[in-house]
């Protein structure tokens, strides 16, 4: 019963991941969701910070004025755009104490409402990380012995593994669902931090080849 909890909390943080991470658009199709009013929550800035970048977590756009338009639709998807290649009149506009110029003053002179909070669900998300975090050291330190593996491993493959998936591998794999094996047989530190640098090395080039392939509606780079 434990492990299909934690199983359908990472399954609910991870769509939820999934579901509001921003993807690029045009500057063109950023100009038509402002004009045409499906903006319901907006920010600016020039980088994405990818949050925890271990666990599950939505990035958020580090605030200033522009280059970057990121934006929430009804449906809370979230897009951004890079307004700089773009083209546009020099004029300057003052939005939300923000000045814009050029095609980001464009943007802003659509935008009627205030900026509102980019990605609502991202506390969500944080909470079931933090939740999943806990329930995993808390059985590392103070539960029973892995069965399959040290405790070294397992800190090193759930720490480092991105997207909390060192996890799912530890929940899946070891205690209490699976036999204990020898001391010697067991899986030890130096290889668990082996394997994990591996993971992460494996899932960055299987995640550029998808989003080559998929393009950022399947595939989100942020």
């Amino acid at each position: 019963m434990a492990r299909v909890l934690i199983l359908l909390l990472w399954v609910v943080a991870a769509a939820m991941t999934w579901w509001t991470a921003p993807r690029e658009v045009s500057y063109e199709k950023a100009l038509d969701a402002a004009k045409s009013g499906e903006v319901r929550a907006y920010d600016w800035g020039m980088n994405w910070d990818d949050g925890s970048g271990r666990w599950l977590d939505a990035p958020y756009l580090e605030r200033q004025s522009g280059p970057w338009f990121a934006w929430r639709t009804s449906d809370y998807r979230v897009y951004w755009a890079d307004t700089s290649p773009a083209d546009g009149d020099q004029t300057t506009v003052d939005v939300n104490g923000m000045e814009h110029t050029g095609a980001a003053a464009e943007i802003a002179r659509e935008l009627d409402q205030p900026s509102g909070e980019l990605i609502p669900w991202r506390k969500w998300i944080q909470g079931i990380s933090a939740v999943l975090a806990l329930t995993f050291f808390a059985v590392l330190i103070i539960g029973p012995a892995p069965a399959l593996g040290t405790r070294w491993y397992w800190f090193w493959v759930v720490l480092l593994i991105p997207y909390a998936l060192g996890m799912v591998f530890w929940v899946l794999r070891d205690r209490p669902w699976s036999d204990a094996a020898n001391e010697e047989d067991r899986d030890h530190g130096w290889f668990g931090l082996a394997h994990a640098i591996a993971a992460n090395l494996v899932i960055t080039v299987v995640l550029l080849i998808l989003n080559a392939l998929l393009g950022d509606r399947w595939i989100p780079e942020y």
